[in-house]
């Protein structure tokens, strides 16, 4: 040691011991705060998982930890409660104004325009026989047929029902089915739900990889028990049919049903169908499917074998609009909620020709569970028993405003995928009442899943619970922009996405009133009961319609609701201020907070 590092050592204070215990508790403070703001974090990660600057929703990945609550059996609300000490997390309200958002321009990509007119498979002939396989596939030892006459098959369980797993699962095969779309799912009770899907194709052989080589339905059925899922359909494994067969003149290439809202009601389950007409020709890109909705259908169903009860014609049963597109119960009411879902656009002038009439959405109600009676119809100032004097509660967007709305938690929550298959685009809105005024709190890209450019996005669907930190949890159909080119030997772009967003309560200063007219007379549950399907059955049918069905006109009552300019813009992220207004004016006039009028 040199002399100067000995100078410096006999120099040096020594420091007491008193201040060593000082030190080591102020390290332990330190490590303290540290390791609260780390789990902190990770409490509230799933607030963080949509970026409101413009990169879109993504999947959550934080959220794996299951709810525990149990939905409602006689709502369609579902309050659940996280099973950790996360904090059920909501953002303040600040909402977005449409007209500042959304862009109306036109802007078709002429190199890959969507072509939503995806075909429609040819039977296969009845002696064509069955793809070989020299070992069973792991779900065959499952399959059997129900009490409600399905055949029935396990296709897996998941370890919870968060939207990161339930990507992964729905990413894959599930089973026999290869590919489907426009999921709707209806709580049964406990924690039993019923998912229910449009255009499904069904490989029950395990060999088959493409969506050309599969067995073809209009619609299918899924049952989640817990984190368990069967799949349901009818006929056989080798000759499938769809879940629901309507009237009995379901064929495949003429027509089919396709389901829409529905709700619980006791023990039974009641499901809106909506009857499609095929049309004798494909339009051309970018107008749109070579189908349309004639009729508007309610099903029941055993809520615990999903056994058909009745199928007759739904009380109010056209299809411009579709009262039943989507369905929701708050406490005194069921809303059957309206939509033309034309997606043929030369019905109506062609895609150029727009704005189209799936812009609108309706509104209707029935006393709460009596989806069997009458409804009334909301007017400009309240409640018609008569449907001419209906208008819509909300009209945007240029081809498509396919608002699917859930009463969740004491507030309405709706998801709308904006333009359906032309558009790119989610809207989260949130309502006191079901017809508004209603408030855009999120706008983002709807991205496809991988960012795949071959594909698109359509139907966003609510699900019927929040995760375990709150959060909405939103179900998304995917498919690729040209079907027949792109996933008909790539079935993994038919197969839908899941996405979450921060849960945004309705302010609480904001009321609205209404004057309800009388409330139509209760009727009796319909007993009329349609003869049960067979479990197996072939139809061969030949289409000789040659001309074009009459077009779709849009309604000619228009809305009277506008968005209202925001008179402030914000981009602060800070917490909004807990003092609200106390006034006690009698003033009806609307809140000042921007919204859509319904």
């Amino acid at each position: 040691m040199s002399e100067h590092d000995e100078a410096e050592t006999s120099t040096a204070t020594p420091v007491p011991r008193a201040w060593w215990g000082v030190g080591g508790v102020a390290l332990l403070v330190v490590l303290v705060l540290v390791l609260v703001a780390v789990t902190g974090g990770d409490d509230v990660a799933s607030d963080d998982a949509v970026d409101t600057t413009g990169a879109g929703p993504v999947v959550d990945a934080t959220s794996t930890t299951p709810p525990t609550g149990t939905s409602v059996t006689t709502s369609s609300t579902t309050t659940l409660q996280p099973t950790s000490t996360s904090v059920l997390t909501t953002v303040p309200f600040v909402t977005i104004d449409i007209d500042d958002v959304y862009d109306d321009t036109i802007d078709l990509d002429e190199d890959n325009p969507p072509i939503a007119a995806r075909p429609i498979p040819e039977e296969p002939d009845d002696d064509e026989p069955p793809p070989s396989t020299i070992a069973p596939p792991p779900w065959a030892a499952s399959t059997y047929i129900t009490e409600g006459g399905h055949v029935s098959t396990d296709v897996g369980c998941v370890a919870d029902t968060s939207v990161r797993t339930l990507d992964r699962f729905f990413a894959e095969r599930v089973g026999p089915v290869l590919g489907w779309d426009y999921q709707h799912v209806y709580p049964l009770g406990g924690d039993r739900y019923l998912w229910l899907f449009q255009d499904t194709f069904i490989d029950h052989s395990g060999t088959v990889n493409s969506l050309a080589k599969s067995r073809f339905v209009h619609n299918a059925a899924l049952v989640q028990d817990g984190k368990c899922f069967r799949l349901l359909h009818r006929g056989t494994t080798t000759k499938p049919e769809p879940f629901e067969i309507g009237d009995g003149r379901s064929s495949t290439r003429e027509t089919w049903w396709w389901p829409m809202g529905g709700e619980i009601v006791g023990d039974d389950l009641f499901v809106f169908w909506v009857e499609m007409k095929k049309d004798p020709y494909d339009p051309a890109p970018p107008d749109g499917l070579g189908w349309h909705p004639v009729r508007t259908w309610l099903g029941a169903y055993k809520a615990d074998t999903l056994e058909r009860e009745s199928f007759t014609p739904a009380p109010n049963d056209g299809a411009t609009p579709i009262y039943g597109y989507a369905v929701s119960s708050d406490e005194t009411h069921t809303y059957l909620f309206g939509n033309t879902f034309e997606q043929n656009l030369r019905r109506e002038g062609g895609f150029w020709s727009g704005r189209h009439s799936a812009t609108a959405m309706w509104l209707a109600r029935v006393p709460r569970g009596l989806v069997w009676a009458p409804p009334e119809y909301r007017t400009a100032d309240g409640w018609s028993t008569s449907p001419l004097d209906a208008v819509p509660v909300v009209d945007r967007f240029y081809v498509e405003n396919p608002m699917q709305p859930r009463y969740m938690d004491g507030q309405w929550v709706s998801a709308t995928a904006v333009n359906g298959y032309w558009g790119d685009e989610i809207a989260i809105d949130v309502a006191e009442e079901p017809w508004g005024p209603w408030y855009t709190v999120h706008y983002n890209p709807l991205n496809p899943r991988g960012l795949d450019p071959k594909m698109n996005t359509y139907h966003a669907h609510v699900l019927p619970w929040r995760d375990g930190y709150g959060s909405v949890l939103v179900s998304v159909s995917n498919n690729a922009r040209n079907m027949l080119r792109d996933a008909w030997y790539a079935p993994y772009r038919y197969r839908p996405t899941f996405v979450h967003f921060q849960y945004t309560p309705v302010p609480t200063t904001t009321t609205t009133t209404t004057t309800t007219t009388t409330v139509p007379p209760t009727t009796t549950r319909p007993t009329t009961t349609t003869t049960r399907p067979p479990t197996t059955t072939t139809t061969t049918t030949t289409t000789t319609t040659t001309t074009v069905p009459p077009t779709t006109t849009r309604p000619t009552t228009t809305t009277t609701s506008t968005t209202v300019a925001p008179t402030t813009t914000s981009t602060t992220t800070t917490v909004a201020p807990t003092t609200t207004s106390s006034s006690t004016s009698t003033t009806t006039t609307s809140p000042a907070t921007p919204g859509i009028d319904g």
